[in-house]
């Protein structure tokens, strides 16, 4: 499957697979509204949200103390298809772990944020060597960063940063997932991501779409990529028929 079928007015139709979680869906479609050029209403893309957040936890599935996250994410994907969805956009890192599944499950094609992530660092920064990953644990446990940005040596913050920091920042009771964008997640990334700049990472990835919700690329000494942002760009111009 995989298809590229435009919808009857013969424009591109994109679904978002979203729920996982809601806030960066939401902050996704933002993303994708912000990176059209527009002068009208009629300008933008069409687009068609499952924001489903009833999807199994992708974290938890890729350590094994929860249900696989597949078959919920395909019958989310089929609503899209069934609503007149033509490409696809998972606003979830983690979930990427399943991309494949999905797009041989499903009867349009879907865009991967490592995809386009590994497309743009060649292209903007050829002379970056080392880069630090701010992620998940479920994300760091599925080997996606290593699998998809193989030509570079990655960096993770050690076991006490990440637990500390990261999945705190994302998942704890003052974390983004629990509505918190303010001072305390984001005190508790820029002390992971200092931790790597400080081991000789040159780029830095928000790598969980809940992170830059709370960090802005100015917070630290070296770039800080949004993922998801560089997906948004990515899905206009194919949109918009810049690319195949």
């Amino acid at each position: 499957m995989g298809g590229t079928a435009k919808s009857e007015s013969g424009n591109q139709v994109l679904g978002i697979l979203g729920g996982m979680g809601p806030e960066a869906t939401v902050d996704f479609f933002r993303k994708v509204v912000e990176a059209t050029p527009a002068s009208k209403d009629q300008d933008h893309i069409h687009i068609i949200v499952n924001c489903d957040p009833s999807i199994p936890d992708r974290t938890e599935s890729i350590l094994g103390k929860g249900p696989d996250p597949l078959p919920a994410m395909i019958e989310a994907g089929r609503k899209l298809a069934s609503a007149g969805a033509t490409v696809g956009a998972v606003p979830c890192m983690t979930a990427h772990r399943w991309m494949e599944g999905l797009r041989a499950a499903l009867p349009f094609p879907f865009l991967s944020a490592f995809e386009e992530l590994e497309r743009r660092i060649r292209s903007e920064y050829p002379r970056v060597k080392r880069i630090g990953v701010l992620a998940t644990t479920g994300s760091i446990r599925a080997g996606l960063f290593e699998q998809h940005l193989a030509d570079w040596r990655i960096h993770f913050p050690d076991e006490e940063a990440q637990t500390r920091f990261v999945m705190e920042a994302v998942y704890g009771t003052h974390g983004i997932k629990s509505g918190n964008r303010g001072d305390e997640p984001r005190r508790l990334l820029r002390e992971a991501g200092n931790r790597l700049v400080a081991r000789g990472a040159e780029l830095l990835i928000a790598g969980c779409t809940e992170i830059p919700l709370a960090l802005k690329p100015g917070d630290f000494e070296v770039p800080l990529l949004d993922p998801m942002q560089v997906l948004a760009r990515a899905i206009v111009d194919y949109c918009r028929g810049g690319r195949a």
